[in-house]
């Protein structure tokens, strides 16, 4: 079984890591892309934008862009939002 097993898709072009993938995840992640790009990222994307997801202050998802790739600990295409309180 790999990660795509354990993703949700939440519409057509949106997709979820559900916070129990990772201990320590805040928030789930989010994949925005067709179904042919998640199945074809790279394992370290979503190793790290589930990463991402237990940032201490992270707001609402972990998001990645179609364009995600593997980058140096967040991954390229990677968005994501801190409350600073």
């Amino acid at each position: 079984m790999g990660i795509i097993d354990k993703v949700r898709k939440v519409l057509d072009t949106v997709w979820e890591i559900p916070v129990t993938y990772k201990e320590g995840m805040r928030v789930p992640a989010r994949i925005i892309a067709t179904e042919k790009l998640v199945r074809e990222m790279d394992a370290a994307v979503y190793q790290q934008i589930s990463n991402v997801a237990t940032l201490p202050g992270i707001t609402r998802y972990a998001f990645c862009m179609p364009d995600g790739h593997s980058g140096c600990g967040f991954p390229i295409g990677g968005v994501a939002a801190m409350d600073g309180h």
